[in-house]
């Protein structure tokens, strides 16, 4: 039994005077008591405009009075499914590995898997309890279904000797009969319903010379060929159909060459066969018959991954050989019992569904739909599945983009464009992806952009576009082109100009000009490397130090100061894309202190302090204030003492807990950790190992390898290194590594 919801509205009548056909069969026997009854309930689908809302189908196999049969195919599951037309509803069938079979009515057939019976379901009654069927031989191969009549084909290839039966239901005499007319080396090659009571047959017979191919019409109330013609042997089992005065059929000699052939019925069956269309190289093209026109198209139009003009369905004119096109494609055609056609296929306009194809008043061939899977033939972009604001500290820098299309068969590309500088990335996809029978094109940004050396640099924050383009590879339908918006953020540190979350180095040469080297971490490198040397500007030899402080003035990117031969400090506000706004005086009297060391936030406040300490050994704590007019707040003594060091460099956290850390070297070359406390004020110090007199610089500059601890660079006469931080206080930096972040090796006047 195949139980059904209740109807939630009626179609209106055209749609079931546009399928109304005549049943036939016999009457049914009533199942035993072991007839299975699991199955799927009916979906009930509501109709627009007197059109039935259609769940996914790739073909129509078979259509009745009241309804008909589609089947979806998925890699796991193939769906077969009865539509009613005269409620709308949409029945899911039992699942049975031979699958399902209609003839010209309401009845669907399959075989029970694991026996040799057959289940009649009347899909008029879709509640009833199926009729069993068991053949008479288990020999006997299943060619289809002609009403409620079943038929069966033998072949015995070593006498060569075949038959052609047909079994009704239930035990009585007669139920089983061997059509007759058929020569006895007859091998059946495929039976189609044209009525409930009839069918066109297409078979092969060999003589000592060669093969010959029939079609035949065969009439199930007297088990019997009634009419016959000599067709041409082809090279795989081909399509044929019935009108009123015409045999059709599909003549290909060869697998790559085929064409449209048909003759006049008569009792003979030996009129003169003619050409109708030629089709080249069309595959297994499906045809079918409205009066003087025959309608053609090659299957598989909507997953093609070429385009071919074979793909639409067409009709030619038999009297005039004029054509029309009906469907932008189209996988399938069954007959109707009032001379139409149902095609499952699509049009750009009304997107997929089944079809009926019926003569206008015009008397030309015109396609109506009457069933929407709701699925466009068009191709359509359906979501850009991205989240409007992209954190580019999260999932190791990358960000997962993607875009959701109505089918995979597309290559486009899309490009992500950074608003403010206009630098792009662009992913250039030949397929989508399968995704919930859709196409997604999935891009991975590792979340960098191509500098004006052409080499890859973190992201900068900020407002992004992205533009996606796809075209249909089947050349159905127009090219798809979208934009759309985001933002990317990630958190500034102390050494980043460029607002990309990546630590810059400053270095100043001999001749005053100041250069920018940004880093990048890539997966494939070792340590972090220089993204090429970028010159700032010069002038900057009438500085006498220079120091990054972190945000100091209230923007997220890194400040500078810079003290002059006068001992007037001067604030350079980053201006988040490597450059610095006009200079802002701070105020004098700064040469009194030997070192300034700035970019860590030493009393917890998130905002970067500066540490000044005098010849004496006097150290002053200088609050940031976020304020550009007044960056810092009075100074504070905190310690003395510090005359020993030739070098002060504020690092961040690299101890593990939340303040700010210091560093300082000793005359002897020995290297001092000084840990935040979070108010302003440091631990006693900590020894953290001898042999760094070698370094003229210690930079501070971050966490360059991204692996959320801030870093060392350590510059010298003989080359540079890099010191990847731990977190950990009694061993803050893992061995040095080569240092690649300066990408011009000449003497530089001072790194920071």
């Amino acid at each position: 039994m195949i139980p059904v919801h209740p109807v939630r509205r009626r179609l209106a009548a055209a749609v079931t005077t546009v399928l109304a056909m005549t049943a036939g069969g016999v009457a049914a026997v009533p199942a035993s008591a072991a007839t299975p009854t699991a199955a799927v309930a009916a979906t009930v689908k509501t109709t627009v405009d007197g059109v039935i809302s259609l769940p996914r189908a790739d073909q129509v196999l078979s259509v009745g009075p009241t309804g008909f049969l589609t089947v979806e195919r998925r890699w796991d599951h193939t769906y077969y499914r009865w539509t009613s037309t005269v409620d709308g509803t949409t029945t899911d069938l039992p699942e049975w590995y031979s699958g399902y079979r209609g003839g010209a009515s309401d009845t669907v057939v399959a075989r029970e898997d694991g026996t040799s019976r057959y289940l009649l379901h009347d899909m008029s009654s879709p509640g009833s309890s199926p009729v069993i069927v068991n053949p008479p031989s288990a020999q006997l191969s299943w060619k289809g279904v002609i009403g409620r009549t079943l038929v069966f084909s033998s072949w015995d290839g070593q006498n060569r000797l075949g038959q052609l039966r047909l079994v009704g239901q239930g035990n009585q005499a007669g139920s089983d009969r061997q059509v007759t007319g058929l020569p006895q080396n007859s091998r059946i090659q495929s039976v189609e319903a044209l009525t409930a009571g009839s069918a066109l047959v297409r078979y092969v017979t060999a003589d000592a010379d060669a093969e010959h191919s029939y079609l035949a019409v065969v009439n199930v109330a007297t088990a019997s060929v009634v009419e016959k013609r000599e067709v041409g042997v082809s090279a795989y089992e081909t399509d044929a159909a019935l009108s009123g005065d015409r045999f059709v059929w599909i003549d290909a000699p060869t697998t790559t060459h085929a064409k449209i052939m048909y003759a006049t019925r008569d009792a003979s069956g030996s009129t003169p066969a003619e050409e109708a269309a030629d089709l080249g190289n069309t595959v297994r093209p499906h045809i079918g018959v409205l009066g003087d026109w025959v309608t053609y198209a090659a299957p598989g139009g909507a997953a093609a991954t070429e385009a071919s003009e074979r793909f639409a369905l067409s009709a030619v004119s038999l009297v005039d050989k004029s054509k029309v096109t009906l469907l932008d494609h189209a996988s399938s055609t069954v007959p109707t019992a009032d001379g139409a056609l149902l095609v499952r296929g699509g049009t750009v306009a009304q997107g997929e569904g089944i079809y009926r194809i019926a003569l206008g008043t015009d008397g030309r061939p015109a396609a109506t739909l009457i069933a929407s899977t709701g699925e466009p033939t068009a191709l359509t972009l359906y979501t850009a599945a991205m989240p409007p604001v992209v954190d580019l500290d999260e999932n190791d820098g990358q960000a997962m983009l993607r875009w959701v299309l109505s089918r995979t068969n597309a290559q486009g590309s899309v490009t992500v464009r950074h608003a403010a500088t206009g630098r792009s990335v662009r992913h250039d996809f030949a397929r989508a992806a399968d995704y919930e029978n859709k196409g997604a094109v999935d891009f991975r940004w590792d979340g960098t952009l191509a500098n004006t050396a052409g080499m890859k640099e973190a992201a900068p924050s900020g407002d992004y576009t992205w533009e996606f383009t796809a075209s249909p590879l089947n050349g159905i339908g127009p090219d798809v082109r979208q934009t759309g918006s985001f933002k990317v953020v990630r958190a500034s540190g102390p050494h980043d100009y460029t607002d990309n979350g990546t630590p810059d180095l400053l270095s100043l040469d001999a001749s005053g000009v100041l250069w920018r080297d940004d880093s990048v971490k890539a997966p494939s490198a070792p340590q972090p490397y220089s993204t090429g040397r970028v010159k700032v500007g010069g002038g900057w030899q009438i500085f006498n130090q220079l120091e990054a402080v972190g945000d100091i003035a209230g923007r997220s990117s890194g400040d500078l100061v810079a003290r002059d031969g006068s001992g007037v400090l001067w604030l350079y506000q980053g201006n988040g894309d490597g450059t610095f706004a006009t200079r802002t005086k701070i105020g004098g009297g700064w040469q009194i202190y030997q070192h300034l060391a700035g970019g860590s936030d030493l009393d917890g406040d998130g905002r970067s302090d500066l540490l000044a300490v005098q010849p004496s050994g006097e150290v002053y704590f200088y609050k940031g204030t976020g304020v550009t007019s007044a960056p810092f707040a009075a100074r504070k003594s905190i310690d003395r003492g510090w005359d020993v060091y030739n070098q002060v460099t504020a690092t961040g956290d690299i101890a593990g807990t939340t303040a700010g850390d210091l560093i300082a070297r000793d005359k002897t070359g020995v290297l001092w950790l000084y840990e935040g406390k979070g108010d302003g004020t440091y631990a006693p110090r900590t020894r953290i190992g001898g042999g760094w007199g070698a370094f003229t610089h210690l930079v501070g500059l971050g966490d360059a390898d991204r692996d959320g601890h801030p870093d060392l660079y350590a510059v010298g006469p003989t080359g540079t290194r890099f010191y990847a931080g731990t977190g950990e206080a009694t061993a803050p930096f893992k061995p040095a590594a080569p240092g690649n972040l300066l990408w011009d090796t000449a003497p530089v006047n001072s790194v920071f």
